[in-house]
């Protein structure tokens, strides 16, 4: 059993991170692949010329999920990027007598070119909470792509020397953590290269990991920043540890030992928030990386969470892996499935990818259709309540009152 835990976290680590590293390389300073991946995503963030400007418009005929149920048929109006009450002159939109939601948003993600992008925003994810960047400058590189996916991201993750995930990430000794007095230098390098939020990792106790005392200290640093703090938790002693260090989110769930009623009363006591990431898990046991048992274990750590009211956010892990990677937009419709499954209500899991996610990762205009908001929204065809596999249906995309005009069918 202890290899099969073992070698199931290797793979998982491999497969989270091994499409963005770059082993045995300094992180400040990228491979000439990476350097080259980066211009080409810069350089494509400075031809703006085809992207057409936003404009009034006003869409007709639609059902508005209001973050609690669909509200009656009306019309929304949008004044350049933003919802605005009425704009005189705006161009119609026959909404069909379908649903507007807010746009989607991914809480975990690994996109690293603007491909990337253009999938996601086909899908409806007009924003995405990138976890960890390697090299740190493809970061920056996808951000500010104008009628795109929006970005966030938490930049280089906290890990110790010779761990699992550093080894992967061919981490240089200076970019990783011995001591907790390295803590208030690495959150501030990270907050001064853009990172919205820091990212630790916890590894399983039967391999190198943080020590406690330093994952305390990164959370302390980061909460005196007033920075929220994710933690790599797919284990139960991980996520123990992470409960210890007082993270803001748990990014993964129990795959060992689902989560169970002490452990749910720490997470509810400390208002941290869960991003299970059920598909990340169902992808290692389909692809033969993990047992049955492991999706088994993540799916009822999420019932239970839900079940104990703890906030849940929709997120998926996908990455370019070639190996056992996950599609950039279309897992976030799988999830959202997978969700119900675990048993949330379809209400709930929508407020996961919009209100939730937002409210959470302090994206406050954005995440609800309501005057005053950011214009990213999403028209589908059905019924998400009555069924969320309704989000499928992608109609037409807005992103920050741009529309996204290639589609996809999810």
């Amino acid at each position: 059993m202890l290899f099969i835990r073992t070698t199931f976290f290797i793979l998982l680590a491999a497969h989270w991170h091994l499409g963005l590293s770059c082993p045995q390389s300094d992180h400040s300073h990228p491979t000439r692949e990476k350097a080259a991946e980066i211009a080409r995503n810069n350089n494509a963030r400075r031809d703006v010329r085809n992207v057409p400007a936003p404009k009034k418009i006003a869409i007709e005929n639609v059902r508005v999920f209001d973050g609690e149920k669909l509200l009656p048929l009306r019309t929304v109006f949008i004044n350049g990027d933003t919802i605005v009450p009425y704009v005189k002159g705006a161009d119609v939109v026959d909404g069909n007598g379908g649903t507007l939601l807010p746009g989607l948003i991914d809480a975990h993600t690994h996109p690293s070119t603007v491909d990337h992008l253009e999938t996601l925003s086909s899908f409806g994810v007009t924003t995405t909470i990138v976890a960890s960047c390697q090299p740190e400058a493809i970061c920056e590189s996808i951000q500010n792509h104008t009628g795109l996916t929006d970005v966030r991201f938490s930049g280089l993750s906290a890990n110790a020397p010779n761990s699992t995930h550093a080894k992967l990430l061919g981490l240089l000794p200076n970019e990783t953590l011995t001591s907790p007095s390295q803590a208030p230098q690495f959150v501030d390098d990270q907050l001064a290269k853009g990172a919205t939020f820091i990212k630790i990792v916890a590894e399983q106790p039967d391999s190198t990991t943080l020590d406690q005392d330093i994952m305390n200290a990164l959370v302390d640093a980061a909460h005196a920043k007033g920075v929220r703090v994710a933690c790599h938790a797919a284990g139960y002693a991980a996520a123990d540890r992470a409960l210890t260090a007082r993270v803001d989110q748990l990014h993964h769930v129990p795959q060992d030992t689902p989560t169970d009623e002490p452990l749910i009363a720490r997470i509810l006591a400390q208002k941290a928030v869960s991003i299970p990431t059920l598909s990340i898990f169902r992808q290692f046991v389909m692809g033969g990386a993990a047992p049955p048992s492991a999706y088994s274990a993540a799916n009822a750590s999420a019932h239970e969470l839900y079940k104990a009211s703890v906030p849940i956010l929709a997120g998926t892990d996908s990455n370019s892996n070639p190996t056992l990677g996950l599609p950039f937009g279309k897992a976030l419709h799988d999830e959202l499935e997978l969700l119900v499954g675990a048993g949330m209500s379809t209400v709930d899991v929508l407020r996961s990818a919009t209100v939730l996610a937002a409210r959470h990762n302090l994206l406050f205009d954005r995440g609800v259709v309501a005057p005053g908001m950011r214009a990213d929204l999403v028209l589908i065809s059905g019924d998400p309540i009555a069924n969320i596999s309704a989000t499928r249906d992608i109609q037409r995309v807005w992103i920050a009152g741009i529309e996204y005009e290639e589609v996809a069918a999810a």
